[in-house]
């Protein structure tokens, strides 16, 4: 009976082996423990669990929220503008009362989640480093006969890397012309009007001076 490869071999067990239940990590749960805490808190604030679909995402205020403290002024100073119905000025106040109450919030979860972006993207750096150089190794120590068992690996390794474009090979740069090969020169046109501003400064150029 024939061997089977050692390569075959390794892939039919990875394919034969099991599927592993999910494990939670401990990053996990204090995530989950973070968001679930913070869903808990948004949903107390009046408008958040509301159908935003239909809202534009560059919607824009068209007028700052100093003009709109100068807006309620001048309408409870005015009996006329009063009169004219066309400002809420509860609703208005209590626009003005949540922009002030929820910026510091967002401000804080902007700041919040570009930390833990940057401490993330340290983190893969740091460990992206460590694992080229592991491959680096890898493509030295698959060359011995005893260590077929890598291979997979390696090719593994090699088809990720070439999938988010690195370890591709660079296109051939076109070759440089060879020694006494001269480059033609395409003829310049001489467009009619040009010719003819040429000629009439070359007959004067050559006319004789009055006498």
């Amino acid at each position: 009976m024939k061997e089977e490869p050692a390569i075959g071999q390794e892939k039919r067990a990875l394919q034969r082996a099991p599927a592993v239940a999910p494990i939670i990590t401990p990053y996990q749960k204090i995530a989950g423990e973070l968001g679930a805490a913070i869903m808990d808190a948004v949903v107390r604030i009046p408008g958040y669990a509301e159908d935003l679909s239909g809202i534009r995402k560059n919607l824009r205020r068209p007028v700052t929220p100093e003009f709109l403290g100068m807006t309620i002024a001048a309408i409870e100073a005015s009996i006329e503008l009063q009169g004219v119905n066309q400002l809420d000025v509860t609703d208005c106040r209590d626009t003005l009362q949540f922009s002030q109450g929820i910026q510091p919030l967002i401000d804080q979860l902007y700041s919040v989640a570009r930390r833990l972006e940057l401490i993330k993207r340290v983190r893969e750096a740091r460990a992206g480093r460590d694992a080229l150089t592991v491959y680096s190794i890898a493509k030295r120590v698959v060359s011995d006969p005893n260590n077929t068992h890598i291979v997979v690996h390696v090719e593994n390794l090699r088809a990720e890397l070439r999938r988010i474009g690195l370890g591709r090979p660079r296109k051939s740069l076109a070759p440089a012309p060879e020694r006494g090969e001269h480059h033609v020169r395409k003829p310049r046109r001489n467009f009619p009007a040009a010719s003819a501003r040429r000629s009439g400064v070359a007959v004067l150029a050559e006319a004789p001076d009055a006498a």
